[in-house]
């Protein structure tokens, strides 16, 4: 008898033998002894469990019994709900005790996502485990690698073109994503986004190398709201899980070549296959080089233009080997190395408010896509990963360990006042190490209920490689060194449970515990040490979540859920000049709420959810003047400081409430049509002492380190209204055909990166108007593509920001002026692909 047989047997002898009992309490030891031994007796003595089951072949009515030796134990929902205190208690101990056990193979399934036919079944892992899109209770929006294809994505970046309610910006080279207006306001490269992305499994630290192209996807799972029960740490907006090609069991590749405007080159190629029966291998790679569309000023004739300014650059090389070591065990060995170097929103050339202090043109540049600085701006990153994921299938579910360590190099050069004066460059160099370890237990043997319980540990250490500097006038004025060393563990359980026909409820809870410790060093253009400071601290916290859902018809579910996130605490890299003052900003935490609707159908879907989050200690960056600077100069003379430090500090309270939704459908054959859609309401509730960058009305000129009261301010990259809405229409030939595809994005007004106002100097008028904002706007991309009839080769023509909109990636400000990068303006190419 199959030890899985005989674990079914006696665990059903227990809920029979505990049902007839029912004592009203559990007394101690010998009930639990007793439960043990039912369980031990069907183990060791199947035959019993034989003879009984042929004896009992007509099952009672109410019973949901299955054949001995079936794949699932089914039980009376009575026996459930009058034994779930015990066996609760056995749950957890058979759960430790049974992994070695088993011999039959219980795989868990792989995410599969198919969006362009809206009656398939799209499977997701948001809640950690393989099930359908409808029947999680949380508002997620899946994307597939062809649709964002179609709709003219092409990187990370661009993601809230297809997913109302997302953003993906800039605070200077690092790439900051949004979910429903949570998003993150400190930056560098010790510092983790609030919203956390995973690649393949795999938790992604980064900012830097988050900002790249999407090659080789199998599709984007966007899962709005914290989910601090399931992915932890810094995912108190939610989090992105990035899914790519999962190595094949039959011989597939492709490969593209893409010329676009700007001198814009990309090379793509992808092979797949099995290399034994039992050993499968998948390998890409990608590049991609192009001018850029913001040139450099010419800095003897105003007006006139160079080469390009920031060219962007990417490489990535990613291999899964794939293996199956036994019939319950399977392995998956990764390699992945991510090269980008794009430099675009580390360019300060002010476009605005600009201080005379600087020089006036040509020796600085003043139109729209040009800049001026001296040196290079540049912020190469190159990581290195090997990544290991095991899975093993049990009898009662399956183990998932995945192992990770990642080396990335980093080096960030930039001019901060953005002249073609040798005033400021500031040339930062770190090396990141990141090892990550998590374990889950995915059990789903029991009829009614799934429970994953897991743990992780992860270390980070980041540490300047050899040296940061800061030039001025093109001579060496500071040298910098230093480390931030971060270590975490967790513990998770999650389980859902069938309370009645359709009708289920999900409890979990994860324990956190984070330390990080930082030593720094400042030394004199002499070598003389300026600085020296050390500072540590620890931070654990708790956070559940809880979720009912009803099915109330096929594929149609409606939900409640309550749910809490956590964003660990951290240090500004530079400690404050009086050093004893260095002290982290303390976790961000947010308790959210939310119901939902969600419905697939044959030839539809649709799913709204509405949310309301009480969000706590907001973590967000200030400029402050630099102590390398002269005092500021009595007036009428001008502070020619051109040196700031990043600050961090934490809002006390926000509140952000909202309402979004998507629709897709196939009304026709071969015609899809998808719609998204976010209304939010995102405001800082308190936080009378903020520091922004005003303005003073009588010299036009900008105010640094302004104390500022953002109370009622609409929080940054939260616009009020967004949507999206796409198609794609095929005209077939065989295999192949013309394809027509295009997206429309739109977004209302909102606060790019610094939500600072004008402030008391400016006057009554707009002293408590928001300075640095981005009015409303649409974007609209286009494609057609031709694959011959055999399917194999297929070329497209293709538009991004067909209506030419002029819009900011990063808009701000210091005593120098304001300045900001512009996105992409209207972009034009062609592809050629083969596929095989």
């Amino acid at each position: 008898m199959p030890v899985r047989s005989a674990f079914s047997c006696a665990y059903s002898q227990f809920v029979s033998r505990s049902s007839r009992r029912r004592p009203p309490i559990d007394t101690g030891q010998s009930n639990l002894l007793t439960k043990w031994s039912d369980i031990v007796i069907g183990l060791i003595n199947p035959t019993k469990c034989q003879s009984e089951g042929a004896q009992s072949a007509p099952q009672r009515k109410g019973k949901r019994m299955v054949p001995v030796g079936a794949t699932r134990i089914r039980v009376s929902n009575e026996a459930v709900l009058n034994t779930r205190g015990r066996a609760a208690k056995l749950l957890v101990a058979t759960a430790l005790a049974l992994p070695l056990l088993s011999v039959q193979a219980h795989a868990q399934a792989a995410p599969h996502i198919d969006d362009t036919d809206v009656g398939s079944e799209i499977i997701v892992t948001a809640q950690r485990r393989a099930e359908r899109l409808e029947d999680v209770p949380a508002a997620i929006t899946v994307v597939s690698g062809n649709t964002l294809e179609n709709a003219g994505v092409t990187n990370f970046q661009e993601l809230g073109q297809v997913a109302a309610g997302a953003q993906v910006n800039f605070a200077g080279a690092f790439t900051q994503p949004t979910i429903r207006g949570i998003t993150t306001l400190t930056n560098g490269n010790n510092v983790e986004n609030n919203v956390a992305v995973y690649v393949d499994g795999f938790y992604e630290p980064s900012a830097l190398v988050i900002n790249a192209d999407l090659p080789n996807l199998a599709g984007i799972e966007v899962l709005k709201g914290p989910q601090g029960t399931l992915y932890g740490r810094n995912a108190t907006g939610g989090a992105i899980l990035i899914n790519t090609l999962a190595p094949s069991a039959e011989w597939t590749g492709k490969a593209q070549l893409t010329y676009a405007r700007f001198n814009d080159k990309r090379a793509s190629a992808y092979v797949s296959g099995p290399l034994a029966d039992s050993v499968r291998i998948g390998l890409a790679g990608y590049y991609r080089y192009t001018d850029s569309y913001i040139r450099l000023a010419n800095p003897a004739v105003i007006g006139g233009k160079l080469g390009p300014a920031a060219p962007i650059r990417q490489a990535a090389v990613r291999l899964k080997l794939e293996a199956d070591l036994a019939s319950n065990l399977k392995a998956t060995l990764g390699y992945n190395m991510v090269h980008v170097d794009d430099g675009r929103t580390d360019i300060f050339t002010p476009f605005a408010r600009v201080s005379p202090s600087l020089p006036a043109p040509p020796l600085r540049a003043t139109e729209p896509y040009t800049a001026s600085f001296n040196g290079v701006t540049e912020s190469p990153v190159t990581n290195h990963q090997g990544t290991l994921k095991l899975a093993l299938a049990t009898g009662i579910g399956t183990i998932t360990s995945y192992t990770g360590y990642t080396d990335s190099k980093q080096h960030l050069e930039f001019d901060f006042d953005g002249t073609y004066v040798n005033s400021t460059i500031i040339d930062i160099n770190f090396h990141q190490k990141t090892f990550q370890q998590a374990v889950d237990y995915n059990i789903d043997a029991i009829d009614g209920l799934n429970l994953i319980v897991g743990g992780m540990y992860y270390h980070d250490d980041i540490a300047t490689d050899p040296v940061n500097r800061t030039l001025i006038g093109g001579v060496v004025a500071q040298r910098t060194i230093g480390s931030v060393k971060s270590d975490a563990w967790a513990a998770y359980a999650d389980a859902t449970l069938e309370l009645a026909r359709g009708l289920s409820l999900s409890l979990g809870g994860r324990y956190s515990h984070d330390k990080k410790d930082n030593d720094y060093r400042v030394f004199s253009a002499a070598g003389a040490i300026v600085s020296d400071a050390a500072a540590k601290d620890s931070w654990s916290k708790f956070t559940p979540r809880a979720a009912l859902r009803y099915e109330i018809a096929p594929r149609t579910n409606v939900y409640a859920s309550w749910s809490r996130g956590y964003r660990t605490g951290t240090f500004n890299f530079t400690p404050p000049a009086i050093v004893s003052e260095w002290r982290a900003v303390v976790p961000e935490t947010i308790s959210a709420y939310e119901i939902g609707l969600k419905t697939a159908q044959d030839g539809y879907r649709f799913d709204m959810a509405g949310f309301y989050y009480d969000y706590r200690n907001l973590q967000v960056a200030t400029l402050l003047r630099s102590p390398l600077c002269a005092p500021v100069p009595a007036p009428p003379a001008l502070d020619t400081c051109n040196q700031f430090l990043n600050v961090y500090q934490n809002a006390p309270k926000a509140r952000v409430y909202g309402i979004d939704g998507q629709f897709s459908a196939t009304p026709i054959e071969n015609l899809n049509l998808r719609l998204g859609f976010a209304w939010l309401n995102a405001k800082y509730t308190d936080f009378r002492d903020a520091v922004g960058t005003g303005l003073n009305a009588a010299t036009g000129l900008n105010v640094n380190n302004q104390v500022q009261d953002w109370s009622g301010q609409q929080m940054a990259r939260a616009p009020e209204f967004s949507g999206n809405a796409g198609f794609d229409y095929l005209v077939p030939q065989g295999e192949g055909g013309l394809r027509l595809a295009a997206n429309v994005s739109y977004t209302s007004s909102f606060v790019v990166n610094n939500p600072a106002l004008f402030g008391p100097l400016a006057g009554a008028t707009v002293a408590n108007q928001q300075r640095y904002r981005q009015g409303g706007y649409a974007l609209v991309n286009a494609s057609l593509t031709w694959t011959e009839p055999s399917g194999h080769l297929h070329v497209t023509v293709f538009g991004r920001n067909l209506t030419n909109h002029r819009y900011f990636i990063t808009k701000t400000g210091s005593s120098n002026g304001d300045y900001g990068t512009l996105a992409e303006p209207v972009t034009y190419g062609v592809k050629l692909g083969f596929d095989f």
